[in-house]
């Protein structure tokens, strides 16, 4: 199992969930990390709460091209496993960069 990754400001996000009625709801602000799994060959993202260490998003990184970025710090994408349209809102620019 991979260790999760250090935390600062440049990978500082908020996690939105597009709800049924078309509204982004706010699921909570955390630092975001990505891990290698050696055993099965893929990239895991992982956004943990900043207050209480909880995991706001388990996303596996997908080989296909779903994901958008939007402004320079917001990365978006419909996740198929849960048929879910989320977004990733960073604090800072170059944090998105580095993820995207």
């Amino acid at each position: 199992m991979a260790t999760r990754g250090n935390t600062n400001s440049m990978q500082r996000v908020k996690v939105y969930r597009l709800n049924e009625d078309g509204q982004w709801d706010d699921k909570g602000t955390g630092h975001i990390t990505m891990d290698y799994m050696e055993r099965s060959e893929v990239f895991n993202l992982y956004v943990i709460d900043e207050d209480d260490n909880a995991t706001l998003l388990a996303h596996r990184i997908s080989i296909d091209n779903i994901y958008k970025q939007q402004d320079d710090s917001i990365i978006s994408w419909i996740d198929p496993q849960h048929s879910a349209q989320l977004a990733l809102s960073f604090q800072e620019t170059a944090g998105c960069t580095i993820v995207w």
